[in-house]
């Protein structure tokens, strides 16, 4: 893989801010109304940069150092412009405080700035890799930043988001003044952003993009570690391997790794293995999502603790079924693994799932690994009440249909919906038909109701070598429900069945069949249909008229017609 640069325009948010991946799973690009709207408190790094005190945090892999190597040249001429002064220091190569301390306190650009009268911008890179090294460089600089004209000082720090020392910060906080100190945290990529690294690397960037949005793997696109992983595999093969969960499964091993080159040829890459990261953030992933944690507090508990979230300490113990650790899983190797890209703030104090499908795989990774068999992880999932998957479980539940064949079978038949979250594709041909027949008997009855536009989307996985007949016989029956058979037709037609053009075309042009289903079809068909079949649709192009200013499926249907 190239070390090319990538043009991209990085954004950080608020540490307790909440922002919108709402992109199909990309950041929504905050430079677009749309973006402006949904996300007001999202920043770019010139409107974050005029804080006097700014801390900049990110997990491992997201990009910080690269972010902020990216702005240099534009900070240091835009500082000289005002007159003032940069110095920038890089803390990962310091071992002693002595040899800091004389780097940046006895620099000639900071003793000419506390000679001067103009500011100084410092910007103090890699805290965290100097904490592993130095441990008492807070203290230290605190201190120190305590004799110096701090009202001409704008102070500029970044850290991996669990190393940020929180004492540090009120030390800054009573130093700076509350309202001069800001914590932002380094945000996601966005859809263009994953395009411009595809289009660098010379690779098809809408074949990969495609692909990558087709194994829903976003989530692994939208950080630049995991998004590196994917560009070089596909380079390789010049695709991507077929299974999210073996993707999710090498992306989420990635993510416990130590990225850093510095942190590695120093030897200070922790006490555990990846394996073993991997194994503690899969029962920290199980007693999160299934007793809906929101984060875990990384803080002492003096009654400040939310309700919402999980201690350090209730989260040790052991790694049942895991990768053995050896020794207890005591707090330090909780803390080691929320320090992965696994993890990012929630606020002071408060470590949350970088994504949440990261926490959804690895809870379902966990309950496998204990080896639950399928009535045991079926009443860990069920409502009591109705039977069904717990809704807050329904991507959990998708995950472990998807790694456990007994899991997919069972749900098959208790709640089938939940399987079109699934990676489908990995269940064999008896499966994906009886799937389908589950479905569609269900929206027979109204009992489901095709209304979830996500779920419909999904329709793709089901294809299987007997379903254009399995298909044929709702799409061809009046007396089958008006849902059934135009999720029948849908079906037909995100799998690319055009050999059910014949029956599509004449329920299209059925003067007595259902409305709905007659759109349903005719659109279906001008879009999988051959040139001569959708030439015989000409007729309809004319004739569709909006009922009901409403009446979406219709407008749709008549655009599609008039390409016709």
């Amino acid at each position: 893989m190239s070390q090319k640069p990538y043009h991209w325009s990085r954004f950080w948010c608020p540490r307790e801010a909440q922002y919108s991946l709402a992109d199909r799973g990309y950041l929504v690009d905050p430079t677009t109304e749309t973006g402006k709207s949904l996300q007001p408190e999202v920043r770019s790094f010139e409107h974050i940069n005029e804080s006097q005190c700014l801390i900049m945090l990110g997990e491992p892999g997201i990009g910080k150092s690269t972010a902020l190597a990216t702005e240099h040249g534009q900070i240091d001429e835009s500082v000289k412009q005002d007159g003032d002064a940069t110095l920038w220091i890089n803390l990962r190569s310091y071992q002693t405080d002595i040899r800091l301390q004389q780097s940046l306190f006895d620099h000639p650009i900071f003793k000419d700035w506390l000679e001067g009268q103009h500011r100084l911008h410092l910007f103090l890179d890699s805290l965290d890799e100097c904490l592993l090294r130095v441990k008492t460089i807070a203290s230290l600089l605190a201190d120190e930043f305590k004799k110096y004209p701090i009202e001409r000082l704008f102070l500029r720090m970044a850290c991996r988001t669990v190393d940020w020392p929180h004492g540090f910060e009120n030390d800054l906080r009573i130093l700076f003044g509350d309202e001069h100190v800001q914590v932002f945290e380094l945000l996601p990529l966005r859809r263009i952003d994953v395009e411009e690294a595809a289009k660098t690397e010379e690779i098809d960037h809408e074949c990969f993009l495609s692909e990558v949005e087709h194994l829903q793997i976003v989530p692994l696109a939208i950080k630049p570690i995991t998004l590196k992983f994917l560009l070089t595999t596909y380079q390789k093969e010049s695709r991507l391997p077929a299974t999210q969960s073996d993707l999710y499964s090498l992306g989420c091993r990635l993510l416990c790794e130590e990225t850093s080159d510095n942190r590695r040829d120093s030897k200070e890459t922790g006490t555990l293995s990846a394996d073993q990261r991997l194994s503690l953030a899969s029962r920290i992933a199980g007693i999160t999502v299934f007793c809906n944690y929101y984060a875990v507090w990384m803080g002492p508990n003096l009654g400040d603790k939310p309700d919402s979230d999980v201690s350090v300490g209730d989260t040790a113990g052991r790694a049942e079924g895991l990768v053995d650790t050896k020794d207890a899983v005591d707090e330090h190797r909780i803390i080691e693994t929320l320090s992965t890209g696994l993890f990012s703030s929630r606020g002071a104090n408060r470590i949350g799932w970088a994504h949440q499908t990261y926490a959804e795989f690895l809870a379902a990774r966990y309950v496998l690994a204990n080896e639950l068999n399928p009535e045991q992880v079926l009443d860990l999932i069920l409502h009591p009440t109705d039977g069904k998957v717990i809704p807050q479980l329904h991507q959990t539940a998708a995950w472990l249909a998807t790694l456990s064949p007994q899991i997919f079978q069972r749900l098959t038949t208790i709640d089938p919906e939940v399987l079109l979250r699934s990676d489908v594709t990995k269940a064999d041909e008896q499966g994906r038909r009886t799937l389908v027949a589950s479905l569609l008997d269900l929206y027979d009855r109204e009992e489901l109701l095709d209304t979830d536009w996500e779920l419909r989307r999904e329709y793709g996985k089901l294809n299987h070598s007997q379903l254009a007949a399995q298909l044929r016989s709702y799409i061809t029956d009046k007396d089958k429900g008006r849902i059934a058979r135009r999720v029948a037709v849908e079906m037909g037609e995100a799998c690319n069945l055009a050999e059910l053009s014949t029956e599509l075309l004449s329920v299209a042009l059925d003067d007595s069949e259902d409305r709905q289903v007659r759109i349903q079809a005719a659109y279906a068909l001008s879009r999988i249909g051959d040139a001569a079949t959708r030439t015989q649709l000409r007729p309809l192009a004319e004739g569709v008229r909006l009922q009901r200013k409403w009446d979406v499926s219709a407008f749709k249907l008549r655009d599609s017609l008039s390409r016709c």
